[in-house]
């Protein structure tokens, strides 16, 4: 008996034996059951190192194990200081009441747990640990700290993230332990940046201060099917059978059944929601996101070429956003068939008209027709009329044949909606462009934090400068087609697109 006792209580020094048979949580369907780690959260606990980043799919309880293991390491552990970051004060309160909160008031009776003080945020034990719940943990020293749903953060409030990049991770040592779980959320910001960097540098030899990426697909949650056999169409067989290929592993028919019906649901926020690679997870295209959805498509359709799309029989145009005080974008394109080909990009900031006119006509080696101007270089002081950007441009190229057009202002809803039409028809040389896309993807709209939703006003950042470059480039193209007297641009441009790799130049 005295042996058993004595094996029993050696268990409970192990965290596994304890999250396994210490804690009740509330499940999904609002019940209370004993906590038990699923595969995926044994994986995790197994494999823990002192920087970890999980990126997964929803409602593999990932969030629960995370929170659980903290309150565990602060219970059986004394004078450690843990917390827990959240994106929003109403989920950090969720966390204290439904998880922490839930867990110790079902502790085993047997178990006594001293609890010092015990707050709506906070708790302090007995043996001189402290757990806190926040948006923020900005001061003190931590050794265990947990950032829940850091990819919402990152892209509701950048300012809240780049918080927590630099005040709360820098709070734990070295030898602490930060744990940054979420889902994808967009493709940009903080977490987006670190996931990519952990996928492309591997897990192998790691320090202690670089993170070890853990990514987990829907495929990995074994309650993810539904009985029978769904009807799919060319695209999801394609899909899966490249989904298979990556992962070299079979997805059962009730797998494929229960994805096509998310589907359904979902559109293609799926990939978002529930990704098959960690390159979908960021793959968003959410109503917050306005170019997103449409640079997808160009990808998927075969119009982000790494082979040259520059044709010097057609005429070159150039569409500049110019930045005063912020970044200048000018994108390079050609009108051919319907299609508009965007075949160079440049930036720079903090630059003057003679600095640009001299890169366009030194640097480049292209023959320009048009260069368009936004609305407001036609003035660019409040205090002499006769200093504009656009009366600097054409006398610097005042040898040459290249005109200028300033661009008529345009409401902004109104020239998003442009945009987003005309992204249909274009084809990207991704050889010279691909930060140019990659950050128009990034141009999204505002989020309220009172409302607690996206408000349609496009959040100012970096990538809104390259977003405000394609939209005149997209009023430019309008000009051109009708000065030109083109018609049926787009029926011209369906054409062309078909058999396209044969066909571009």
């Amino acid at each position: 008996m005295t042996e058993k006792r004595t094996a029993d209580a050696k268990n409970f020094l192990i965290p596994k034996y304890r999250l396994n048979n210490l804690y009740y949580i509330i499940a999904r369907d609002g019940s209370e059951i004993p906590f038990r780690l699923n595969d995926i959260q044994e994986n995790v606990l197994d494999n823990l190192h002192t920087r970890n980043l999980i990126l997964k799919a929803r409602q593999l309880g990932m969030s629960t194990f995370s929170v659980l293991y903290l309150l565990d390491q602060c219970i059986w552990n004394k004078n450690l200081s843990a917390g827990i970051v959240s994106y929003s004060l109403e989920h950090a309160q969720h966390i204290f009441k439904r998880i922490i909160g839930y867990a110790l008031d079902h502790l085993p009776k047997w178990l006594r747990v001293p609890i010092n003080a015990r707050s709506a945020r906070e708790v302090y034990f007995g043996n001189g640990s402290v757990l806190r719940v926040d948006t923020t943990l900005r001061g003190g020293a931590y050794q265990l700290v947990l950032v829940s749903e850091f990819g919402k953060t990152c892209a509701r409030n950048p300012v809240k993230a780049e918080e927590v990049v630099t005040g709360t991770l820098q709070t734990v040592s070295a030898a602490g332990k930060i744990i940054i779980e979420s889902t994808g959320e967009g493709n940009e910001g903080f977490f987006a940046e670190m996931v990519t960097s952990a996928a492309r540098r591997g897990n192998d030899n790691l320090n202690e201060l670089e993170y070890k990426l853990f990514f987990y697909p829907w495929m990995r949650e074994p309650s993810y099917k539904v009985e029978g056999k769904a009807e799919l169409d060319t695209d999801l067989n394609d899909y899966f059978k490249k989904v298979r290929e990556e992962h070299n592993e079979e997805i059962t028919q009730e797998q494929i059944n229960w994805y096509s019906l998310q589907r359904k649901v979902l559109g293609d926020k799926v990939k978002q929601e529930f990704p098959s690679t960690i390159g979908e997870a960021f793959l968003t295209s959410s109503d917050a996101y306005y170019f997103a959805e449409g640079v997808n498509k160009a990808w998927e359709s075969g119009r982000c070429l790494y082979n040259a799309l520059y044709d010097a029989l057609q005429p070159v145009y150039v569409a500049m956003d110019i930045g005063i005080n912020d970044l200048t974008v000018m994108a390079f394109f050609q009108v051919s068939h319907g299609e508009i080909r965007i075949i160079d990009y440049y930036e720079d900031k903090n630059k003057g008209v003679d600095f640009y006119a001299k890169y366009l006509l030194q640097c480049k080696n292209y023959m320009y027709n048009t260069i368009f101007l936004p609305h407001d270089s036609a003035k660019r002081s409040q205090l002499d009329a006769d200093v504009s950007y656009e009366k600097d441009f054409r006398k610097l190229f005042g040898f040459t044949n290249t005109k200028f057009h300033v661009l008529k202002r345009m409401d902004k809803s109104i020239s998003i909606s442009h945009a987003k039409i005309k992204l249909d028809r274009c084809v990207f040389n991704v050889t010279k462009v691909k930060k140019f896309i990659d950050n128009m993807s990034k141009y999204r709209k505002k989020w309220n934090e009172s409302l607690g939703k996206y408000i349609d006003e496009p959040l100012h950042n970096e990538a809104s400068n390259y977003a405000d470059c394609f939209q005149y480039l997209c009023q430019a193209v309008g000009h051109i087609e009708t000065v030109s007297s083109m018609s049926g641009s787009l029926d011209k441009h369906r054409k062309v697109t078909e058999n396209r790799h044969k066909r571009i130049i």
